[in-house]
């Protein structure tokens, strides 16, 4: 079942995330899945509300409810690293269209020009961290849009917290996991 950006229903939302309607009205009436009633009384998620809250109670996000990301942007300072994900990104998602940015600024740049449909980003460069560059991404209308997936190698929670209040989708510790990636952006 393809998800449109319409609402769901709780019918909908049970037969999604495979539990009873009976279960999502309950986290509806606790106030644990914002939806809101229509004037019959019914009902109805907002799918990106839906998505955030699995991802907040770590509950697995179907593919139907996950955009599928067909160009991505890495940006890292270490150029190695850029080239090794880009083989591992192509040869497990051969029909993704995935672009290079050595640094922050470069990708900033890229950004603008490309406008992919998710960022892959480093949170340690030199000049300017990852945490800014997601802020710089979401405070601009034309790309407040894109996933911004937070990379690095040491992951701890006040680092994961920043990027969150930057607006990140997520943060992943290197080396990439193709499963979790796989999961955020529908791959």
């Amino acid at each position: 079942m393809a998800v449109s950006n319409a609402f769901l229903t709780s019918h909908a939302v049970a037969d999604l995330i495979g539990v009873s309607p009976s279960t999502v009205l309950s986290w509806i009436d606790k106030g644990l899945l914002p939806a809101f009633r229509t004037p019959g009384g019914h009902r109805r998620v907002e799918p990106t509300v839906l998505v955030e809250f699995l991802r907040n109670h770590q509950m697995p996000v179907p593919r139907t409810l996950l955009p599928q990301a067909k160009r991505m942007l890495l940006i890292d300072d270490d150029a190695t690293f850029l080239r090794s994900t880009k083989r591992q990104l192509k040869q497990n998602f051969p029909d993704l269209d995935v672009e290079m940015a050595e640094g922050p600024v470069e990708g900033l740049l890229k950004i603008g020009t490309d406008r992919p449909d998710a960022v892959l980003l480093d949170a340690a460069m030199p000049g300017m961290d990852g945490v800014e560059v997601c802020r710089q991404i979401r405070q601009n209308p034309a790309t407040a849009e894109i996933a911004v997936i937070a990379l690095t190698g040491r992951l701890d929670d006040m680092l994961e917290v920043a990027f969150k209040k930057a607006g990140a989708t997520a943060c992943l510790r290197k080396p990439l996991d193709i499963n979790q990636l796989t999961q955020l952006l529908g791959l």
